[in-house]
């Protein structure tokens, strides 16, 4: 199959050819079709009087976003990309809706929970207890009391479902992210991403959440991507997510991290670890999870990497 080939755009010329709705169009007719079209086929579905202004657009997005071969124009990685992001709505839609009860318990004190969306992802609160941070480490202002954290979905999550459904498809949406992140690589460019811990030495949690830091667990964790501007982080068992001895404990226990039957019965083994700090320096930390009478401790260094695990 023969196909067209061109130098790589620099960004600056790659946003310029999208510059134009006439091509934004002709990226979206491609995506629809599936198959390549012919040129006519093409000029047919755009509906536009000069044939000579279409080809001229066309041949703008052909060797990056569009590919040219002997079945006729289909879509190039780079097309497809810009399809999935308009259609997704991350890059149009502002959707959004108030707090509204959902199907789910606060794993903190069982008291009902309601979910926002704002910002291009989930917010969850819980309407009796403090939750766990004082503040929204993602937009670093100050949360609503009750603030249980963010899962990010994109406006096209919304569509045709509930309240509990959208808090569902973001739950499994963030721990696919939460996946990649531990595993070192971007979930939105895939460069190695960099993980940073944060340690409240002074962590106080007499009361919900820590008067020093705000959070509601002595181990944090950052996640900054090395090449996008990607960033996201919060408790430090967020790194250990990937590492199959933790996975194994919770689907023994028949707790599906991805699609759970209750994200409260992950939550309650995910999110409600013990955790001790054992050494601070050099840092060491453990985290104990429990199921069923059943226990699980991590021992984590300074980089919390897993150093040892001891099941009972």
């Amino acid at each position: 199959m023969a196909e067209d080939e061109s130098d790589p755009l620099s960004p600056d010329e790659a946003f310029a050819a999208l510059g134009n709705e006439t091509r934004v169009r002709i990226l979206r007719v491609l995506g629809e079709a599936g198959d390549p079209l012919s040129f006519s086929a093409l000029y047919d579905e755009m509906a536009m009087r000069d044939s000579g202004q279409f080809n001229y657009h066309l041949e703008k997005l052909v060797g990056h976003f569009v590919r040219k071969t002997d079945a006729g124009y289909e879509l190039d990685r780079a097309g497809r990309r810009v399809v999935e992001s308009i259609l997704s709505g991350a890059v149009t839609d502002d959707a959004s809706f108030e707090r509204t009860p959902i199907d789910e318990r606060c794993d903190i004190c069982g008291a009902p929970v309601e979910a926002a969306y704002k910002d291009g992802g989930i917010e969850l609160y819980c309407t009796e207890c403090d939750g766990r941070y004082q503040r929204r480490r993602r937009s670093g202002g100050e949360s609503d009391d009750g603030y249980l954290g963010a899962l990010p979905l994109p406006p096209a999550g919304l569509r045709d479902r509930s309240a509990d459904a959208v808090s569902r498809a973001a739950w499994t949406w963030t721990n696919l992210e939460i996946m990649a992140m531990a595993s070192g690589i971007c979930p939105r460019c895939s460069a190695p991403i960099e993980s940073q811990p944060d340690i409240c030495v002074d962590h106080d949690t007499e009361t919900d959440s820590c008067p020093t830091c705000g959070g509601y667990y002595a181990v944090s964790v950052g996640f900054e991507c090395t090449n996008c501007t990607f960033s996201s982080g919060g408790a430090g068992v967020l790194a250990m997510l990937s590492d199959t001895r933790l996975l194994d404990f919770l689907t023994d226990h028949g707790h599906n991290p991805i699609d759970p039957d209750s994200t409260r019965a992950v939550s309650a083994v995910e999110m409600n670890y013990e955790e001790t700090i054992t050494d601070e320096d050099p840092f060491e930390a453990e985290f104990t999870f429990e199921s069923d009478g059943e226990t699980l401790t991590l021992t984590v260094d300074a980089d919390l990497s897993i150093v040892e695990a001891v099941r009972e």
